[in-house]
Formats: C-alpha cells, sequence, structure tokens
C-alpha cells in the first residue's frame, strides 16, 4: 500500500507541470493577442497575455519545486515496503 500512496504523491506532484505545458500550449495554439480586449475602467486588458503569465509562472514554479516525501507525510522507511 505505501508504494501505490507513494505513486499517487508523484502523480500529484507532476501533474502541475503538465497543466503548466499544456496551458501554455492552447493558449499559444488556440489563441490569439488582441482577440478579446477587456476593459476595467481606463485599463485596457489581454487575457491572451494574463493567461500566459499564469501557465508560466505555474509552469517554472513547479519545475523549480523538488518531491520531498515528507511533505506528504511518508517518511523513508516506506520506500522499502
Amino acid at each position: 500500500m505505501p508504494s501505490a500512496l507513494r505513486a499517487l504523491t508523484r502523480l500529484h506532484h507532476y501533474l502541475y507541470p503538465v497543466v503548466g505545458v499544456c496551458g501554455l500550449s492552447a493558449t499559444v495554439l488556440l489563441s490569439r493577442p488582441g482577440a478579446h480586449v477587456a476593459t476595467i475602467g481606463p485599463v485596457r486588458f489581454d487575457p491572451f497575455y494574463a493567461s500566459l503569465v499564469a501557465f508560466g509562472a505555474l509552469l517554472v514554479l513547479s519545475l523549480t519545486d523538488e518531491y520531498d516525501p515528507a511533505d506528504y507525510r511518508l517518511d523513508s522507511s516506506d520506500e522499502k515496503e
């Protein structure tokens, strides 16, 4: 059971880079800058760039993070079982 739990925690940890890559690629492939512009008062806002920044930040932050079993309350003795 601990090996299945360890596999699930690894899957959970590595899900965020996949979401970042898929979000970036979908944004670039399916939309164009300037296609949809939102106006909030005097400020014009392009969701294309907000999406690029959000998915890019998710990708960078998730790639710089390390998998640590202690974050999931797994100790090193679970690895051997």
